[in-house]
């Protein structure tokens, strides 16, 4: 069981590469590149 979380997280960590990169995740980055258009439009 412990091999099989460890094969997941290696499986997330690699996924979370792909669609963010590999810099740090902080809610100012995020929403930067996300969510600029809707906090404009208010």
């Amino acid at each position: 069981m412990k091999k099989w979380f460890e094969n997941f997280l290696k499986k997330l960590e690699a996924a979370n590469k792909k669609n963010f990169g590999s810099e740090r995740m902080d809610c100012c980055s995020v929403n930067k590149k996300n969510g600029s258009k809707s906090t404009k439009s208010k």
